[in-house]
């Protein structure tokens, strides 16, 4: 476990340590970046499918939100980054276990904002009943049938698609919070109607909003450089954090 403290727009510091999630079989490497008055993270973000996914994609978000007074947990799966395991070999039933064991770092004095990217998302989707966040913000949102759940990454994982057993679709029908959706127009991987999917099973939720960005599926590789949309991005994240803290 290490600290740094890294500059951010402004005269603020973020503070960040970086230290290790131990589940059953893996080690998960992970980073909390703390506010200024380093409180327990209450965020926690999940990252999607594929060899290039980090921790780190995010920190232009989280640095955001930590200036703002929310500090927040980001980690990689098994299989990605510097966590240990074979990505191949992973499962999605063995990342939803991966992401209740992050959620169990983040704070008990306040329902979490959950974020996800891709099948991140869907993670987030399934971990509903667990976690109860008061915010959900989803990335580009895959889902993923029922059957799916233990066909290892390596072999013929279905498409993300709307199908009706999707456990994403199930976890989102229960949950009562603040929903942002963050979709892009040009996206190769995860159809529209998946996107309008996750807005009709939120039957419950308190507030439900969508953004289209003009981007392909890869939206955390582009959205850092483009000051519009980013910021568009950033000031709908913060005030869905801080106003379901109301």
């Amino acid at each position: 476990m290490y600290v740094t403290d890294e500059p951010v727009a402004g005269p603020a510091l973020v503070r960040a340590e970086d230290f290790f999630i131990h589940t059953t079989e893996h080690r998960l490497a992970a980073t909390t970046v703390y506010a200024p008055h380093g409180a327990a993270p209450s965020v926690v973000h999940l990252h999607g499918l594929g060899t290039t996914a980090t921790r780190h994609v995010i920190r232009y978000l989280l640095d955001d939100l930590a200036a703002q007074g929310h500090s927040s947990l980001t980690f990689e799966y098994s299989g990605n980054g510097e966590s240990t395991g074979v990505l191949e070999e992973s499962t999605l039933r063995l990342r939803r276990e991966e992401t209740l064991a992050a959620g169990a770092r983040l704070s008990g004095d306040v329902r979490p904002v959950v974020m996800g990217t891709s099948m991140g998302a869907h993670l987030a989707a399934c971990t509903v009943a667990q976690l109860r966040p008061r915010a959900l913000v989803l990335f580009c949102p895959a889902a993923y049938p029922e059957d799916a759940a233990d066909t290892p990454f390596g072999k013929d994982l279905a498409r993300p698609g709307d199908y009706a057993d999707s456990p994403a679709f199930a976890g989102i029908r229960e949950f009562d919070g603040d929903l942002l959706v963050i979709g892009a127009r040009h996206d190769e991987v995860v159809p529209a109607s998946v996107i309008d999917a996750y807005l009709a099973h939120a039957e419950k939720a308190r507030s439900k909003r969508l953004i289209w960005l003009d981007t392909h599926h890869f939206v955390q590789r582009w959205l850092p450089g483009q000051e519009g949309p980013k910021e568009q991005v950033l000031q709908a994240i913060r005030a869905i954090t801080t106003d379901s803290t109301r």
